[in-house]
C-alpha cells in the first residue's frame, strides 16, 4: 500500500517536471522568434535618404568629438542590436535558470527514487522477516507437539506395562499349581500298582450272570 502511494507522488511529481519543462521550451522558442525579428529589423530591405541628426553612439564607438551625426537609419540599427543584446541576455539568463531548474529536478527526480527504492527495500526485508519469524513459529509448534504426543505414548507404555506384568505373572502361577497336580496325579498312579481286580460276576440259581446295575456299582 505504501509502495502504490510513493509510486502515486513520483508520477504526479514526474507530470509537474513535464510541464515545467515543456513551458520552458515554449518561452525559449518564443524569445529566439522575437530576436529573429530584432535582427531583420537591423538589415531592413529598402533604403532612404535622411537628415542627419546628432546623436552619442554606444562606449565601444571612437570618437574624438563632443558629438556624432548619424543617420535614422543608423539609430534604428544601434537600438536593434541593443535590443538584440538585451534580449540575448535575457535569453542566456533564462536558459541558465533553466539549466539550473532542470539540474535540481534531476537531482530531485533521482533522490526520491533513491528514496523509493529504500523504503521498497525496507518493505521486503519486514515481509522477509515476518515470514520468517512466522515459519520459525510454525517449526517450534510443530516440533512441540511432537515432543507432546512421544511424551504422551511414554507415558501410555509406562502406565500399561505393570498391568501386563502381573496378568503374566498371576497366569504363570496360576498355571504352576495345576501342572504340578497333574505331577502329583502321576505320581500317585505310578506308586499305587497294577489296578485291583473286579471282583466276579454274580450268579442267579440257574446259573446266569446278574447284571448289576450302573447306581450299585
Amino acid at each position: 500500500m505504501k509502495t502504490q502511494k510513493l509510486e502515486s507522488i513520483a508520477k504526479i511529481e514526474a507530470k509537474q517536471l513535464s510541464q515545467s519543462i515543456h513551458s520552458l521550451q515554449v518561452n525559449n522558442e518564443l524569445l529566439h522568434a522575437q530576436n529573429e525579428e530584432l535582427r531583420r529589423e537591423i538589415n531592413p530591405a529598402r533604403t532612404r535618404s535622411s537628415q542627419r541628426t546628432t546623436l552619442v553612439t554606444r562606449d565601444g564607438d571612437d570618437w574624438h568629438s563632443g558629438a556624432v551625426f548619424i543617420s535614422p537609419r543608423k539609430l534604428r540599427t544601434l537600438r536593434a542590436r541593443k535590443a538584440v543584446e538585451q534580449d540575448e541576455a535575457e535569453q542566456s539568463r533564462l536558459q541558465k535558470t533553466h539549466d539550473r531548474e532542470l539540474k535540481a529536478a534531476a537531482t530531485a527526480y533521482k533522490k526520491q527514487q533513491a528514496e523509493e527504492a529504500k523504503v521498497a527495500r525496507q518493505l521486503t526485508k519486514e515481509e522477509r522477516d515476518r515470514e520468517r519469524k512466522a515459519r520459525a513459529a510454525e517449526l517450534a509448534a510443530q516440533r512441540a507437539l511432537k515432543k507432546q504426543q512421544r511424551d504422551a505414548a511414554t507415558a501410555q507404555k509406562s502406565h500399561d506395562t505393570p498391568t501386563g506384568s502381573k496378568r503374566k505373572a498371576s497366569h504363570k502361577a496360576a498355571r504352576i499349581p495345576a501342572k504340578r497336580r497333574r505331577v502329583v496325579a502321576a505320581a500317585s498312579r505310578d506308586n499305587a500298582g497294577p489296578p485291583a481286580a473286579s471282583p466276579p460276576p454274580k450268579r442267579s440259581l440257574r446259573g446266569r450272570n446278574i447284571k448289576t446295575p450302573a447306581r450299585y456299582k
